[in-house]
């Protein structure tokens, strides 16, 4: 991260190391890292092989795919798609599943990015 001045920054994709969420996804938190907002985010890799099931959001979250396709399935089974350059919108308290069908890279942010202490 880049620090420009006392509310603004430069947020880099290797801020933060990669860790692997579950089979075929990736993230790393490169909002939630810089630590002087209450947003949490940064971006995810899927490769297409695997997906994050049954997850209740406990935020409100925004989706935006920068390559790929990214699809997200409430519980229910309505899907949203969303193809590069487009976003994906989850309100707090929705059931969904994360997948891609192809390689994908996706920005997200998050509030607040302390949803897991206030659990």
């Amino acid at each position: 991260m880049e620090q420009v001045g006392t509310g603004t920054a430069v947020i880099r994709q290797s801020d933060v190391p990669w860790s692997e969420v579950t089979q075929g996804m990736e993230i790393t938190r490169g909002i939630t890292q810089a630590g002087f907002t209450t947003l949490g985010g940064g971006w995810v890799r899927m490769d297409g092989s695997g997906e994050l099931a049954g997850w209740t959001l406990k935020y409100d979250e925004v989706l935006y795919c920068v390559e790929g396709e990214i699809e997200v399935e409430e519980h229910g089974g309505q899907t949203a798609v969303a193809q590069a350059g487009e976003g994906i919108l989850i309100g707090e308290g929705a059931t969904v599943t994360y997948r891609a069908r192809r390689p994908s890279l996706i920005f997200f942010v998050l509030n607040p990015r302390d949803w897991a202490e206030r659990s």
